[in-house]
């Protein structure tokens, strides 16, 4: 294809001195007022950052999702007529059976049970983030659907559990910190066979190198 279509932008803490408050819409004036800490301030700033900085790159609005975390944030951006989910995990201790209990399936339970350490909580965050990047992108209940999608374990590979209709997935380890996942669904008319995503970092902001570490496609038309 001539343009890239799907598009991952990323920014860290730096990106919050972009942050322009004259160019915030008026929905997003509302919220700033709200907000009351500083940690959450420091997101939004990055978040928005992003969001300010992509009104200027793309002058066809299109399909966009964002996702942010510990002061850093991603934006994942499609074609009009898209659809296209993201999120963004920190990687920190957290209470892996509890937190399965709420949002996994039984096999998605079994699966992390088996697993130990590093590798059961990367898995947990590759969980995580998927099922969050299904609720942003398909328009899911959270947290009634987020055992509904993610990952149908098997023993040769693990297949994707999608909404309806033909859903692709990756997922990413960002440096030693970070697990995003990003879904999306193009038009039928399009080769979404041929699509991949890109990666792109905001001007003064610093990328590590993200890992694919999981991609999968669903088969439901």
């Amino acid at each position: 294809m001539g343009v890239q279509e799907l598009l991952i932008w990323w920014a860290d803490q730096s990106a919050a001195s972009q942050y322009r408050v004259e160019h915030l819409s008026a929905d997003d004036v509302r919220r700033a007022a709200a907000i009351r800490s500083g940690k959450a301030l420091q997101d939004w700033k990055v978040s928005r950052a992003v969001l300010q900085h992509l009104r200027r790159a793309r002058p066809v609005p299109g399909a966009t999702s964002l996702s942010h975390s510990g002061g850093h944030a991603v934006c994942a951006t499609a074609p009009p007529g898209w659809k296209i989910g993201i999120d963004l995990e920190a990687i920190r201790p957290r209470n892996v059976d509890g937190l399965a209990q709420w949002v996994c399936s039984p096999d998605e339970r079994e699966a992390l049970a088996d697993l130990q350490g590093e590798a059961r909580l990367q898995h947990f965050y590759r969980l995580w983030t998927l099922k969050e990047a299904f609720i942003k992108g398909a328009g899911l209940d959270f947290p009634a659907d987020m055992a509904c999608v993610g990952l149908s374990e098997s023993p040769e590979s693990p297949l994707l559990r999608a909404p309806g209709g033909a859903w692709q997935a990756c997922s990413y380890r960002i440096g030693s910190d970070w697990v995003a996942s990003v879904v999306w669904q193009a038009p039928q008319d399009r080769a979404a066979d041929a699509v991949a995503p890109q990666w792109i970092c905001l001007p003064a902001c610093a990328l590590p190198p993200p890992a694919p570490f999981g991609r999968w496609r669903s088969d439901s038309d």
